[in-house]
């Protein structure tokens, strides 16, 4: 049976952690493919930040951060739809397209054990199972283990996804941009993106260009990085 992932989010901008994240579930999921959805209006969020790219260019630099991974592909379905994307409409729909398929839907730790506060989150493991990027913390072990477990008596199919790749989110890749200090963290391509459409956007929408290097080195001011701290990639949020 082919197995799809589905990851979605408002990858504003995408970076690396993204990236990574995707191919590393393709793998330990044997996926036939990946699918990357950004979101048109996230639930989770009332608006984006004013500054914030259109939903054409987000979907725009996903294409670009994307374009080398064959076994990656960018879906607009959600920007087709317009309104809150909430992820039983996605989940659905992609059924109706892939009905012989196995649909593996992808989130974060946070995510998985707050999933019965999304919408209709019956009828979302009706027609997907769940794969839950995890960072094999010992704080967080326990709590995975036993909500996989109640979920899975239930009769949900639960994969869990080691997630090593850099813990970075698309706040904190604005504010390096900022500080012209981004470039490390962003997929080739996307950071030149970035610098071609800023000047056209209603004020400065995509952010300054951020320049090479790390954070606090020639590409910004000294410590422009300190505010870093680990943390989980922005995955699929409640819907």
């Amino acid at each position: 049976m082919e197995r799809i992932g589905i990851y979605g989010g408002t990858f504003n901008p995408p970076h690396i952690g993204h990236l990574q994240a995707a191919k590393q579930a393709v793998k330990a999921l044997g996926l036939s493919k990946l699918l990357l959805i950004p979101a048109y209006a996230p639930p989770h969020k009332a608006a984006l930040p004013g500054n914030s790219p259109t939903a054409r260019q987000r979907l725009e630099m996903l294409r670009i951060a994307a374009s080398d991974c064959p076994e990656i592909e960018v879906s607009d379905l959600e920007l087709e739809r317009e309104g809150i994307s909430y992820s039983c409409e996605t989940v659905r729909e992609l059924k109706r397209q892939y009905p012989n398929a196995e649909l593996v839907l992808l989130m974060g730790t946070d995510m998985f054990l707050s999933f019965e506060s999304w919408m209709h989150p019956e009828e979302i493991l009706k027609n997907a199972s769940l794969g839950v990027f995890y960072r094999g913390d010992k704080g967080e072990q326990p709590a995975i283990a036993k909500k996989k477990t109640e979920m899975e008596a239930k009769g949900a199919a639960v994969y869990l996804v080691r997630n090593d790749v850099i813990p970075i989110s698309s706040t904190q890749i604005r504010r390096l941009l900022a500080f012209r200090c981004a470039g490390e963290f962003l997929p080739e391509g996307v950071l030149d993106y970035i610098r071609e459409n800023r000047g056209g956007c209603p004020q400065g929408r995509l952010g300054p260009a951020g320049g090479g290097g790390r954070p606090g080195g020639g590409g910004g001011p000294a410590g422009a990085g300190a505010g870093l701290h680990p943390g989980k990639p922005p995955l699929r949020h409640p819907k």
